[in-house]
């Protein structure tokens, strides 16, 4: 049995949302310059990505400074569905081979890394490649600096998967409306209970 997590500063997260922001804004600037030398409508074309890799950055700066105010947080192994892999490997694949062309034939190395870029990324928050939600003192926290505190939270629910890997699911919502769901590695979920169960939460049966 793995023993359990103990909370901590997300360092790996905080690291990855760090590099994933200055990467993102180092291409926004590049494919400005790219745009610029190319002109006409492949130009167009490179400042509209710029935008969308400037926007990246922005969601990594957010996320950065999310997860740098949390303080000690506990990590949960949280996983995605197998068609959500399945969607964001393909993805993957798609940009990658997307990278290369444009880097060996058309000579747009902006363009190139950035589809590059937006793969690995991928791998990182859709994979899980770093932890992807944590548990904290006043709620929970995602990868992306998205918080769900406990007091919007009304009830939750535990439902087991059937399967070699043992999973659970977490969902927590307030009357009606379903505010989280989580695929969550077994191990977790006495020590989500416990804080659902601190915090005022009442356990719903499905």
């Amino acid at each position: 049995m793995t023993p359990p997590s103990l909370p901590t500063r997300p360092v790996a997260t905080a690291a990855f949302q760090g590099v994933t922001l200055l990467f993102f804004a180092g291409c926004a600037a590049w494919l400005v310059r790219e745009s610029r030398e190319l002109g006409g409508r492949p130009g167009m074309m490179a400042l509209g990505v710029a935008v969308a890799s400037g926007g990246l950055a922005l969601v990594a700066l957010g996320a950065l400074v999310g997860l740098l105010r949390g303080g000690r947080l506990l990590a949960l192994r949280s996983r995605a569905e197998m068609g959500t892999y399945a969607l964001v490997l393909a993805t993957m694949a798609v940009l990658a081979l997307v990278g290369l062309r444009l880097f060996s034939t058309e000579g747009r190395p902006a363009l190139a890394t950035f589809c590059l870029g937006v793969a690995a990324w991928l791998a990182g928050v859709g994979l899980h490649a770093v932890p992807a939600l944590f548990l904290g003192p006043t709620g929970f926290i995602d990868s992306l600096g998205r918080r769900t505190p406990f007091s919007r939270l009304e009830w939750f629910s535990f439902q087991r998967e059937q399967g070699d890997l043992p999973r659970v699911r977490l969902q927590a919502g307030h009357g009606t409306r379903l505010l989280l769901a989580a695929r969550l590695a077994s191990e977790d979920e006495d020590a989500v209970r416990t804080a659902l169960v601190g915090a005022g939460l009442s356990a719903r049966r499905r």
